[in-house]
């Protein structure tokens, strides 16, 4: 198998606990909205009403939870980090949540409406934020960090125009 490959292979592992944070809160929502329907100086919502108390909490545990599972199944990927424990699960998992609401919150300030389009921020801002988090309190190979995000970038289109084209979403971004 090509090293490139290998690495794509790490790279997505290690990064398990972030994507699932990310993708539950779509199916856990409820429970009312982070924000508490609280705007901010400006007048704007701060977060918005897709930002809940059940989607975060459900995505963290989600995180957590694979977090926990995936060096149970993948030990090699773990082999190469240094420190890798649940609470880096945890910041992987807390990492993409805060940066999937660090775009709401900029998205709101700058007008783009809910639903709108945010390039970008909208496709990778949760897992920069969350490889951020994670390589404050262990080490992994950069190269992971260099793979992963265009790798997302990529996914997250291709993914986004497939469900619009089976009729999952309404717009194809």
């Amino acid at each position: 198998m090509s090293v490139w490959l290998v690495y794509l292979w790490q790279s997505f592992i290690f990064a398990s606990p972030a994507f699932f944070a990310n993708s539950v809160p779509v199916y856990t929502s409820g429970l009312g909205r982070i924000d508490r329907g609280k705007n901010f100086r400006d007048g704007k919502p701060l977060l918005g009403a897709h930002k809940t108390i059940g989607g975060a909490l459900g995505g963290l545990l989600g995180g957590v939870m694979v977090g926990l599972a995936v060096p149970l199944f993948f030990p090699e990927v773990f082999s190469q980090t240094t420190g890798y424990n649940i609470w880096i699960a945890f910041l992987l998992g807390f990492g993409a949540l805060l940066g999937d609401a660090i775009g709401s919150f900029i998205k709101r300030r700058t007008a783009i409406k809910s639903g709108r389009p945010f390039p970008i921020m909208d496709q990778v801002g949760f897992i920069i934020v969350a490889l951020l988090l994670a390589d404050i309190f262990m080490d992994f190979p950069y190269i992971w960090a260099w793979i992963i995000i265009p790798a997302t970038l990529g996914i997250h289109f291709v993914a986004n125009v497939i469900a619009y084209l089976m009729g999952w979403k309404d717009v194809w971004w």
